[in-house]
């Protein structure tokens, strides 16, 4: 009797000693699989979104899979619905039914707007009223080993004239032997303008690719140092780029 309240008394300590003292389980770069359902919906409207844009269906397609539905009609249909019934944005309304429509599914909506790539007869191309604006470096920050204790990142922000976060922006990313390019709004939780990629030590340089753009060269990456507080910021681990319109 005496043994078996002592070990009670001691898993229970044990146990709240953990449940206080342990570090929580942090998740970086997750596949997008293993998004929660919120996070999953957000996403399906960012393609949607990107889909409407480029009109680019296997690249719609490929996003879609990554996030391993378990029933894609029934998603669509919902946020369709979901949309329709809170008056929500009708531009995502569209977006919705022209993929799914372009996947197969079957949806019982139309859409007000004509799909990707289409025009009807009578619509004429309307002809640029001014020159596109050009995205100018707005920020450029160094980040230090106290901003990324693990991993370096190149952490870039995309906003309008308005300084409104712009999705689907496509910015490329080059260093010595190679590119990379990534996608604003693909983490809504940190911003639908918002992307960034792990990098190792080395240059990089960063350009947005479908808009007229800076690019930013010599961005410079350093090895980790073995003591971040001895280092006192002089290795830069991250750089945080922001560009706007000028």
């Amino acid at each position: 009797m005496i043994a078996a309240s002592i070990s009670a008394v001691v898993g229970f300590g044990v146990g709240l000693a953990i449940a206080w003292l342990a570090p929580p389980i942090q998740f970086w770069n997750a596949a997008p699989a293993s998004l929660r359902p919120s996070l999953k919906d957000d996403y399906v409207r960012l393609i949607s979104a990107s889909y409407e844009v480029s009109g680019n269906l296997p690249l719609a397609k490929k996003r879609l899979d990554q996030l391993a539905l378990h029933d894609p009609t029934r998603t669509f249909n919902e946020l369709i619905a979901y949309e329709k019934h809170t008056l929500g944005s009708s531009a995502i309304q569209d977006a919705l039914i022209h993929l799914g429509h372009a996947l197969g599914y079957r949806l019982p909506y139309t859409a007000q707007r004509p799909a990707p790539g289409t025009r009807t007869a009578l619509e004429p191309i309307a002809a640029p009223t001014q020159a596109i604006a050009m995205f100018a470096l707005k920020e450029h920050t160094r980040l230090t080993c106290a901003d990324e204790p693990e991993s370096a990142y190149l952490r870039v922000a995309v906003r309008d004239q308005n300084g409104r976060d712009l999705p689907n922006m496509a910015i490329s990313i080059r260093w010595a032997n190679g590119e990379e390019v990534i996608y604003t709004g693909l983490k809504p939780e940190r911003g639908l303008g918002y992307a960034d990629l792990r990098v190792e030590p080395g240059k990089y340089a960063v350009t947005i690719l479908n808009a007229p753009s800076e690019t930013v060269a010599d961005l410079t990456i350093g090895v980790a140092p073995a003591n971040c507080r001895v280092d006192r910021g002089a290795t830069p681990r991250g750089w945080k780029i922001v560009f706007q319109p000028k």
